[in-house]
C-alpha cells in the first residue's frame, strides 16, 4: 500500500494522505473517491489498492469510482480500462488517441454507465487494520495485500472498509452489515492485528450474534484499546463468537465460512477477477481474464433470467447459448481469450437485441489463410506472408495498411468465424465488399456465415497501427512493440459436441 499517495474525486480537490489509515476518513466526504494512478497497471502488475477507491464509493453510497490515468493505446490501455473495471473503478480519465482510442472511449463509456447503475453486489468485507498500522505493525499491511490477492484469484469479491466505516456507516440489517449503497456485507475478514477497538469489537460481535461470520486470519489481536491508545484494556479479546484461522491465508476453512460465492468456477483460475452489480431486474457480471493465456471454465453465477452476452465495444446484445438455467443459479460456459473480458446479464431480454451467440470460442479451425497477402502500404504494393511492419522494413509507416487475400471456402455445418490472432492495434475486416465492423482489441473476431460464399471469396483488413508503425520501445523501456497484421488469420467453426 505504500505507493498510494494521492486520492481525489472530478470537481473536488485532491488530497495527500500521509498514512493509508487516513484514506476512508477523507473519502467520506468526496463526491467521486479516487485514486492517482500513473502508469502503475499492466499485465503482470499487481495494484490491487485500486479497489479502496471502489470500496470508499461503495461504503458511503456513491454511484461512481475515478481515476486518473485510465487507458492508453492497443491492448495495454484495453488491460489498464478492464482492471479497473473489474475492480470497481467506474470513472476513468483515458489517455487515448487515433481511430483505437476513440473504440476504447466508446467502450469505457458504455461500461463505466453499466456499473455504476444499480447496487454492490460483494457480501465479503475486509476489514483495514488502521489502528494497528499506528502502532507500527506493518505485518498487518502485508498479510492484508496478501488476503486482497487471494481474494481476487478466489473469485471472492470484497470491499475493504475500516474501523470508523464498521462502527458509524454501516447498519446492523438482516444477519448482515448495511453501507449507504444498500449493499450488505454477511462476512468479515479480519486480518492480522496488533489492536482493536471497543467499538469494533462490540459491532463485530453484534454482527455475529445476527448471524454474520467473522474470520480473523492471522495473528489475533492482543490488546483493545478505546478512543485512543492511552488506557488499553487488560489482556486479549474475547473471539469466541467468531471463526480464527491461525494461517495468514485464504484456507478453505476460511472459504468455508464465508458466504456461498456468486461466481463459482468448475476448477480453479487465479487469473479471471470480476465485478458483480444487482439491478432490480437483472444481475451483471463483469470477467475479465487477466493472463496472457486462453482460459476456459464453467462459471455458476447467482441469479436467474435469460442469460446475455453484452458486446460494450459494438453495443449489441445477443442471447446467450449453451447456459443452463438452475433455481438461482446459471451454468455459464465462457471461454477467454488472452486478456479478454466479458459481460454476462442475466435477466429479461431488452428489445434490439439480435442474433444468438456463444460464450464459447469457436474451437475447430476450418482454414488457415496462410501464403502470400497482397499488401498495400502507402504508394508501397507487396505480395508477402503476414509478417510485422519492421520485419518488412517499414517501420516509419504511421497510415493505414490495406490487406488483401481470395480464398475458396471450406464446407461447415454451422457458423462460421474469421479470427486474426494478432492485430496491432485497430483493425476493419470486409468480405465480399461486405463491412464486418472494426476492433481495436482481442479478440478480432467476426461472424462471417452470411457474407461468405460457396467458391472463391475476397477478405480484405484495414489496420491501423496505435500512433502508427515503429513505435520503437515501449514506457519504461519495453521492448519495441510489432506492427500490423501478423499470424495467423484463419476461419473457424464449432466442433462436434460444442454449444452453438
Amino acid at each position: 500500500m505504500e505507493d498510494l499517495r494521492h486520492v481525489g474525486a472530478s470537481s473536488v480537490p485532491l488530497y495527500l494522505i500521509r498514512n493509508e489509515g487516513d484514506f476512508f476518513r477523507c473519502m467520506r466526504q468526496v463526491q467521486v473517491p479516487g485514486i492517482d494512478n500513473i502508469n502503475r497497471i499492466g499485465p503482470g502488475k499487481v495494484a490491487n489498492w485500486t479497489k479502496l477507491a471502489s470500496s470508499a464509493a461503495h461504503l458511503f453510497g456513491r454511484p461512481k469510482a475515478w481515476e486518473e490515468e485510465g487507458g492508453g493505446d492497443g491492448e495495454q490501455g484495453k488491460f489498464v480500462v478492464d482492471y479497473h473495471f473489474a475492480r470497481g473503478v467506474t470513472a476513468l480519465q483515458l489517455r487515448t488517441g487515433g481511430s483505437g482510442g476513440s473504440a476504447i472511449a466508446w467502450y469505457v463509456n458504455r461500461l463505466g454507465y453499466l456499473l455504476s447503475i444499480g447496487r454492490p453486489a460483494a457480501q465479503v468485507a475486509l476489514y483495514y487494520p488502521t489502528n494497528s498500522v499506528w502502532m507500527g505493525d506493518d505485518d498487518s499491511i502485508a498479510v492484508m495485500e496478501h488476503l486482497t490477492q487471494q481474494l481476487l484469484e478466489h473469485q471472492i469479491d470484497f470491499d475493504y472498509l475500516d474501523e470508523q466505516a464498521l462502527s458509524t456507516v454501516g447498519t446492523l440489517d438482516g444477519g448482515g452489515l448495511k453501507n449507504l449503497s444498500g449493499q450488505v456485507y454477511r462476512g468479515i475478514v479480519i486480518p492480522s492485528s496488533t489492536v482493536i477497538t471497543r467499538a469494533a469489537l462490540d459491532r463485530l460481535r453484534a454482527f455475529a450474534a445476527q448471524g454474520g461470520k467473522v474470520i480473523f486470519v492471522g495473528r489475533t489481536p492482543t490488546q483493545v484499546i478505546e478512543r485512543t491508545f492511552l488506557k488499553p484494556a487488560g489482556g486479549p479479546p474475547d473471539l469466541s463468537f467468531a471463526v480464527l484461522e491461525p494461517t495468514p491465508e485464504i484456507t478453505a476453512r476460511v472459504v468455508e465460512a464465508l458466504p456461498k460465492p456468486d461466481v463459482a468456477l468448475d476448477r480453479p483460475c487465479p487469473p479471471i477477477a470480476y465485478n458483480h452489480r444487482s439491478l432490480l431486474d437483472a444481475e451483471v457480471y463483469f470477467l475479465f481474464n487477466e493472463s496472457n493465456q486462453r482460459q476456459s471454465r464453467t462459471a455458476i453465477l447467482a441469479g436467474g433470467g435469460q442469460p446475455q452476452v453484452w458486446d460494450a465495444g459494438a453495443g449489441t446484445i445477443h442471447p446467450m447459448t449453451g447456459a443452463t438455467v438452475g433455481n438461482g443459479t446459471v451454468a455459464v460456459p465462457l471461454s477467454f481469450e488472452p486478456y479478454e473480458a466479458k459481460l454476462i446479464v442475466l435477466g429479461p431480454l431488452p428489445a434490439g437485441a439480435t442474433a444468438p451467440e456463444s460464450a464459447l470460442a469457436a474451437d475447430e479451425t476450418l482454414l488457415e489463410l496462410s501464403g502470400d497477402w497482397s499488401l498495400a502500404m502507402g504508394d508501397r504494393l507487396l505480395t508477402t506472408p503476414l509478417r510485422s511492419w519492421e520485419d518488412l522494413g517499414s517501420s516509419a509507416f504511421a497510415g493505414t495498411a490495406m490487406y488483401r487475400k481470395e480464398f475458396t471456402a471450406p464446407p461447415a455445418k454451422g457458423p462460421v468465424f474469421l479470427e486474426c490472432e494478432n492485430v496491432r492495434d485497430y483493425v476493419r475486416a470486409r468480405l465480399n465488399g461486405v463491412d464486418l465492423g472494426a476492433h481495436a482489441w482481442r479478440p478480432y473476431r467476426w461472424e462471417i456465415t452470411k457474407p461468405l460464399k460457396p467458391g472463391p471469396n475476397v477478405l480484405e483488413i484495414e489496420v491501423q497501427a496505435s500512433g502508427g508503425g515503429g513505435r520503437g520501445a515501449g514506457r519504461g523501456g519495453a521492448a519495441p512493440v510489432a506492427s500490423g497484421l501478423l499470424p495467423s488469420v484463419r476461419l473457424t467453426s464449432f466442433g462436434e459436441g460444442s454449444p452453438r
